[in-house]
């Protein structure tokens, strides 16, 4: 039996590597949800940027357009050499967004080590019927979309075994009706294929949380917090 060595890649930030048992996980889909404002592209683009520095090129899809701005500033000085080593996908809508993720296995074996999906969910959420009466989403009437979605994700899955890279995607969120609580869009099927899930939260003196609630090697609910600066994702 060939055992696989799990590569970890670093966020910038240490209380939040500490969180993930020392980094993102290469070989599998860690899924990053929470509210807007929550820190997850923030995260990511710090993630990016750590990761060219380590030697090893990223496959950013960035569904809501990729911030030139945010990206110069955590990066400082070195942004337009650290920029060379991201190749990034701008999808207008669900079907670009799953041909950006077919197409990136040409460049896979280009010594990539990480695939960034933000949003993975932004699409789909545009492709359901919202339903005014509910205060949430017909998940009923998104048969379609929640399959197509599946299929998205269960590629990149593919992808990160294959290649032995860190996928990470970003996830929208609802507010359950029952509960009054953020829930992450895509229900089962993106918590299946997720092996990893992260949950972002805003707290109070602008400081964000974020909560483990599936892992393969850390135990389900402890938690770090951190804040977000001009800089980046940094440790309080």
């Amino acid at each position: 039996m060939k055992i696989i060595k799990i590569k970890k890649y670093t966020s910038g930030c240490g209380k939040l590597d500490e969180l993930l048992g020392g980094g993102f996980e290469s070989g599998t889909v860690t899924q990053l949800f929470g509210e807007a404002g929550s820190g997850k592209t923030n995260i990511c683009l710090q993630l990016a940027i750590e990761t060219v520095k380590s030697g090893k090129k990223v496959i950013f899809v960035d569904s809501e357009g990729f911030s030139a701005e945010r990206f110069k500033q955590i990066a400082g000085d070195d942004a337009k050499k650290l920029a060379e080593g991201i190749i990034i996908y701008e999808p207008m809508d669900f079907e670009q967004q799953y041909s950006a993720i077919k197409d990136m296995e040409k460049v896979l074996n280009e010594n990539i080590g990480v695939i960034i999906l933000d949003s993975a969910t932004l699409f789909y959420r545009a492709e359901l019927v919202p339903n005014s009466q509910i205060s949430r989403y017909d998940y009923g009437r998104g048969i379609v979309p929640i399959r197509e979605l599946a299929g998205q994700v269960a590629h990149l899955l593919v992808l990160a075994r294959k290649y032995d890279v860190a996928a990470i995607i970003t996830n929208q969120v609802y507010t359950n009706i029952d509960d009054n609580q953020f829930h992450p869009l895509g229900g089962n099927m993106m918590e299946h294929l997720s092996k990893n899930i992260i949950q972002l939260e805003k707290i109070k003196n602008g400081r964000r949380r974020a909560s483990i609630r599936k892992h393969r090697s850390q135990p389900e609910g402890i938690s770090c917090e951190f804040v977000l600066t001009r800089d980046g994702v940094k440790d309080i």
